[in-house]
């Protein structure tokens, strides 16, 4: 659900932005009513240039918003407003969140990796620790889904140490929920790398720890989630399966509601295997083919739950379907094929651009220390200089551009043999691709040409259908007719009517030279200004803000 293109709610453009964020904290995360009151933060810091808020504001969009990829957007927004600001911590924390994102929600683990290593890099000099600390956790994330289990328990004792030291102090509730938040998630993971280490007494104890100490459910709901999937688990080992499935259900429901899908794909196996072990095979299969439903969907391939096939392709022999067992085979094969194949690439980058960084680092910063000041001095005047020049030039250069179009534009909307954009002046004929009559052809024509006369095409929402309706036509036939005799699709036909209606008003009145961006686009029916400024700059070659200052230039000399 973007927020682009909704106009805000001028009650709450003189409010302060501690007022919205309160109206925003009733909400939980992925609840959309909460985006409301996100645009308005939005909106407010764009108004106000205040970029520092403005990432807060996309920071938001982020947890508010259900949908993966405005999620994605959003976090590109918020890189973009953080590079703006010209704050490292900034750049690092957005870098850091659109990582988090391809980690969790999309399951792109190289991707996430690329946007870990560059918070990484810009978060090198930072006093923020938290910040460090967080990287440090989701670079652990990485280690531990790549296998590297000790090096990622190594890194979650340092996160965890750091979140459990802080999240007693007395500090911004807001600030103590995010320690706590990184603490159980830290000593959660911790307890999964114990797990893959068959350190079962140090995995007991921090579930165990877990439970205890978690109870801010409503808030961490996604981490005490994690505890009851981790307890679930832990008793799936000690057979204890009508226990196990108790816990298990119940993350089972958290993490559906979280959208925590990586997850919930576990949860599913461990379900499936727990039913498979009490003899309850239908149930069982029930939450197998959930996990290769959700693999179908995501392509979120674990070595922990490739052994979920091995059951189905079981099941399947005993049942001599022959068509279900070659099904889940082959899919066996692709995720062994995704596994291989995505360990091997991330394990070889994570080694050369992580580890690796570190000493880079060290041998960067003493060669940085000789004679820096001579060297920025010097790099400043050069780099100055030939910015300089090159701005010069490329403004001259455009300009001299943007002269050129705009008297080709304004000969061509003033001479009759070019101002036709849809060569109406030209016979119809009856070719081998004709599907209708010429009489039929030419009836369309007729209609088409009434239809811009009369302007209707400046009516918003216009669709195909509703054109053919408004003609009196039938969709095939007038699309039929656009393409073959027209040599148009039907959005390129509406596009060009509209623009074209647009520039002729600026050059024939100067009252419309005065109009804004919006006022335009709303006059020709449009979605909102950016979509109007790429269609006028497509079917003009020029944008509108040039051609209206263009037209005004040329009023000045006459």
């Amino acid at each position: 659900m973007l927020l682009q293109g909704q106009k805000p709610i001028e009650k709450y453009q003189v409010e302060s932005y501690k007022k919205i964020s309160g109206l925003i904290d009733a909400y939980s995360e992925n609840d959309e009513r909460a985006l409301e009151f996100v645009r308005m933060y939005i909106e407010k810091a764009k108004e106000e240039c205040n970029y520092k808020e403005l990432i807060q504001g996309y920071e938001e969009a982020i947890y508010y918003d259900k949908d993966i990829d405005d999620k994605l957007i959003y976090a590109d927004s918020a890189i973009i407003a953080a590079k703006k600001y010209n704050n490292p911590d900034q750049i690092s924390r957005a870098y850091l969140g659109k990582g988090i994102i391809y980690y969790y929600n999309k399951r792109q683990y190289k991707s996430a990796l690329d946007q870990y290593l560059m918070a990484f890099k810009f978060s090198k000099d930072s006093k923020d620790n938290y910040l460090k600390n967080k990287i440090v956790y989701h670079l652990g994330m990485v280690k531990s889904y790549l296998g590297y289990y000790q090096e990622a328990a190594e890194l979650f004792e340092i996160s965890a140490q750091y979140f459990e030291k802080n999240m007693v102090k007395n500090l911004h509730p807001n600030l103590k929920l995010n320690n706590e938040s990184g603490y159980f998630n830290s000593i959660y993971r911790l307890s999964s790398c114990y797990k893959n280490l068959q350190l079962y007494h140090k995995e007991d104890s921090l579930i165990h720890i877990g439970l205890e100490r978690l109870h801010n459910t409503k808030q961490l709901s996604l981490e005490y989630g994690y505890f009851q999937k981790g307890k679930g688990i832990q008793l799936l080992r000690k057979n204890k399966l009508d226990e196990s499935l108790k816990y298990l259900k119940l993350s089972e429901n958290i993490l559906s509601h979280n959208q925590d899908y990586a997850s919930l794909i576990t949860v599913y196996f461990y379900i499936g295997k727990a039913y498979w072990l009490n003899g309850k095979r239908g149930e069982s299969l029930l939450y197998l083919n959930k996990v290769d439903s959700l693999v179908n969907r995501f392509w979120v391939i674990t070595p922990e739950i490739r052994g979920g096939y091995e059951y189905l392709i079981h099941d399947a022999k005993q049942r001599s379907n022959s068509q279900k067992q070659l099904y889940y085979t082959n899919q066996l094969l692709k995720a062994d094929s995704i596994i291989n194949t995505d360990f091997a690439m991330l394990s070889s980058k994570i080694h050369r651009e992580y580890d690796t960084d570190t000493l880079l680092k060290e041998k960067n910063s003493l060669e940085r220390k000789q004679n820096i000041s001579v060297i920025i001095l010097c790099l400043s005047i050069i780099t100055g200089s030939i910015i300089l020049c090159f701005l010069v030039v490329r403004f001259r250069k455009k300009e001299k551009e943007l002269n050129a179009r705009y008297q080709e534009l304004s000969e061509n909307f003033n001479n009759p043999e070019t101002g036709d954009p849809f060569n109406r002046s030209l016979p119809v004929s009856l070719t081998e691709k004709n599907e209708y009559s010429l009489e039929v052809i030419e009836e369309v024509r007729l209609k088409l040409e009434n239809f811009e006369k009369s302007k209707q095409f400046l009516q918003g929402s216009l669709t195909l259908p509703i054109v053919a309706k408004m003609i009196g036509s039938h969709r095939t036939l007038l699309s039929y007719v656009l393409n073959e005799h027209y040599h148009l699709t039907f959005t390129m036909y509406l596009k060009t009517s509209r623009i074209r209606y647009i520039t002729n008003l600026l050059l024939e009145d100067p009252k419309y030279l005065n109009y804004s961006i919006e006022g335009l686009t709303q006059m020709c029916g449009m979605a909102n200004r950016q979509v109007f400024s790429e269609h006028f700059m497509e079917i003009n070659g020029i944008r509108p803000t040039d051609f209206i200052r263009k037209r005004k230039e040329e009023l000045k000399k006459i």
